[in-house]
């Protein structure tokens, strides 16, 4: 089975190093596909992982989230369920062999949608969990992490590498995406981590509730943090709230609220071209100096060195 999984990772990397044009991230003309190149090992950089699948065709990564390191590499993959501060290190790239990753969005409602429809299906036993369905009943009261590795199987990596030949073939996007990414999450449910993703899909747990915080603080991000009004508004009391959310995120609501805000600075300031004062205000600083700090501390240089030195690098 290796040999096989080998085999189809080879075949997917040929599809993959046809359609990038270049280093660093490549839109695709698949809806959700990213791809993502680097000709050698790169620092630590933070970012925003959104919703998500990424397999690593090629190379090897560390990613931290807050304090916990995840290292993944080839035939293995990384899955969000949920937005997350992050940093991403490459460690294993050359220009002979460079690092290369698929990554594919990921949409919880769909997810849901098919949990419900496989409730009455018999999973494998490490892929159960307390609840066949999205009802409230029993569920785990111990929240998942919101970040996971895992081993592509050859199931898993068979959608995967049809999923690749779709880069070629854009007249069938339309019609085969949509099963496509409909079997990958099934093959992901049926998988090493699948008792974790169903966590997030059932209403009552508190992995599902810290979701839920999780999209408010993403689109809130600017507004001051309200500990007791979002631990209200998932019935949680504030300590289980604090609790349950750092065990999804690996670090506080403050931190998290924290580099939402750094990373939508720094976004602003490169795409739009906003001086670092009028960014600070815009994602929710009331003290300019307070965020050339901040910003430094994750960034590892102040707003204005850190803008040129990204300009200068792409």
């Amino acid at each position: 089975m290796t040999d096989e999984r080998e085999s189809i990772r080879l075949q997917i990397l040929q599809s993959l190093l046809q359609t990038i044009q270049s280093s660093g991230f490549n839109e695709t003309n698949i809806p959700g596909v990213k791809l993502y190149r680097s000709d050698g090992p790169t620092s630590a950089t933070p970012a925003i992982y959104e919703p998500t699948l990424c397999l690593l065709v090629q190379g090897s990564k560390q990613v931290w989230l807050g304090d916990e390191l995840l290292q993944y590499r080839e035939l293995q993959y990384l899955i969000a369920p949920v937005t997350l501060p992050v940093s991403g290190k490459v460690v294993t790239a050359s220009p002979a062999s460079p690092y290369i990753a698929m990554s594919i969005s990921l949409d919880l409602r769909e997810l849901t949608d098919l949990v419900i429809d496989i409730a009455h299906k018999e999973l494998p036993q490490h892929t159960l969990v307390s609840s066949t369905s999205v009802s409230s009943t029993s569920v785990s009261s111990t929240p998942v992490r919101g970040i996971a590795v895992g081993d592509a199987d050859l199931s898993l990596m068979s959608v995967l590498q049809r999923l690749s030949q779709l880069l070629q073939s854009p007249q069938d996007i339309p019609v085969l995406l949509p099963l496509l990414k409909r079997e990958m999450l099934y093959r992901l449910l049926l998988g090493p981590i699948g008792s974790q993703l169903r966590e997030f899909t059932q209403i009552d747990s508190q992995a599902h509730r810290i979701s839920k915080v999780i999209e408010m603080l993403h689109q809130r991000f600017n507004e001051p943090l309200r500990i007791k009004e979002l631990a209200e508004t998932v019935h949680l009391s504030e300590s289980a709230f604090f609790q349950a959310f750092k065990a999804v995120t690996s670090m506080s609501p403050l931190q998290f609220q924290k580099q939402l805000r750094l990373n939508e600075a720094r976004r602003i300031m490169l795409h739009e071209g906003i001086e670092a004062a009028t960014a600070s205000y815009k994602v929710g600083y009331e003290s300019p100096s307070q965020f050339s700090r901040e910003y430094s501390r994750l960034f590892g240089a102040p707003p204005k060195t850190d803008v040129a030195r990204f300009r200068q690098a792409f």
